[in-house]
């Protein structure tokens, strides 16, 4: 599953990436000056579905159930929930954006120990970016419609 899912995102980040410049000029282009609903929609899809399957599959299925399964302290929430605040910046993140992101991963992380499943963290993932992205997914489908 996890095989498929990081070959379906990564496809779809090459299939966009084709319609914007770069990770820091994306979103300015998506919203200001794209004219592919193409390039919009694998965005979207990408970051509401596919993004958080890898994320919850990789830090809460893979690092904090097989690695940190057995660990004391806490272990199993707070190192997967740091390494998935990582990867979420494109330049040096201060300790604040670190802060935030880890926290977001540890609710997820907690989720996940409570209920045994990645299921509900990754329900509450993928609700969390919609929400997050709101204002841009607006924008887009008032341009579209």
């Amino acid at each position: 599953m996890t095989v498929l899912a990081l070959v379906l995102y990564i496809s779809f980040n090459v299939q966009t990436a084709k319609h914007v410049q770069s990770t820091a000029e994306g979103w300015a282009l998506l919203i200001g000056y794209s004219e592919t609903n193409f390039a919009e929609l694998g965005i979207y899809i990408s970051l509401f579905f596919l993004g958080p399957l890898m994320e919850e599959l990789i830090y809460r299925g893979l690092l904090q159930h097989a690695f940190f399964k057995h660990s004391r302290f806490g272990l199993d929430l707070l190192l997967p929930s740091i390494l998935f605040a990582l990867p979420h910046f494109s330049r040096l993140a201060s300790l604040l954006d670190i802060l935030v992101f880890a926290t977001f991963g540890i609710i997820f992380a907690g989720l996940t120990r409570y209920t045994k499943s990645i299921y509900p963290s990754y329900a509450v993932h993928v609700i969390n970016n919609i929400v997050a992205t709101l204002p841009f997914l607006l924008t887009v489908l008032d341009r579209v419609w």
